[in-house]
């Protein structure tokens, strides 16, 4: 009887154990399962977070694409992909009746490609045994730091005689530097009056044009 009680001891321990074992190779899956959703659900969850900042920054940038687009026309204005000589003159007349004044001449040169004004080499670049070719290295340097190259930027100098008051033909040079189009001037002569009676002004000038923007942007 003894025996019997002990063998249905062990039988009992055998299939508890049994089951047990069963149970747990069972469920060890199912818990790399959870676990692998967790971890992707966390992956998912930070991806979420990640466009919802991509997002904020897009609606912010696109509540000002107005301003932007009307700088970009400002700048197009300003450095044209034509020579627009036709509205420039158009300009120039219109700053000539504003501020009083007579144009008496305008002359427009050929376009001529771009040259960037050479950087003059610092001290520290130039040596004493090589100062000629220091130099030629920081002209190097500085024209390949530049987008603006003979190949996408030309130039065309504008010569014009204007006649006025005095304190008219300098306005009329501020209104020039601060129209529409970009011109950057190189030379004023006048001669000398007092403010009222007509006196005659020379002006030269360059205006640019680019001739191939996306090339320009790309440089950037």
């Amino acid at each position: 009887m003894t025996r019997n009680r002990l063998f249905g001891a062990v039988l009992i321990l055998i299939i508890g154990a049994s089951v047990v074992l069963g149970g747990l190779l069972g469920i060890a899956p199912k818990l790399d399962e959870i676990q692998a959703a967790n971890t992707q659900r966390t992956a998912v969850l930070a991806r979420n977070a990640q466009q919802e900042a991509d997002l904020i920054v897009l609606k912010r940038d696109f509540a000002g694409i107005a301003e932007l687009r009307t700088y970009l026309a400002t700048l197009q204005g300003a450095v044209p992909v034509d020579a627009e000589i036709p509205e420039f003159l158009d300009e120039v007349g219109v700053i000539a009746r504003q501020n009083g004044v007579t144009l008496n001449s305008l002359d427009i040169s050929d376009a001529v490609a771009f040259l960037p004004e050479a950087v003059p080499a610092t001290e520290s670049a130039i040596t004493a045994e090589a100062p000629t070719a220091a130099a030629t290295d920081a002209t190097v340097v500085a024209e390949a730091s530049s987008p603006l190259t003979p190949e996408n930027y030309l130039a065309v100098t504008v010569s014009l005689t204007i006649a006025g008051a005095h304190s008219n033909l300098f306005d009329f040079v501020a209104g020039l530097q601060h129209g529409q189009r970009s011109i950057a001037i190189s030379t004023v002569q006048t001669d000398t009056g007092d403010g009222t009676a007509e006196n005659t002004m020379s002006v030269v000038g360059t205006i640019y044009v680019l001739l191939d923007p996306s090339e320009l942007a790309h440089a950037k």
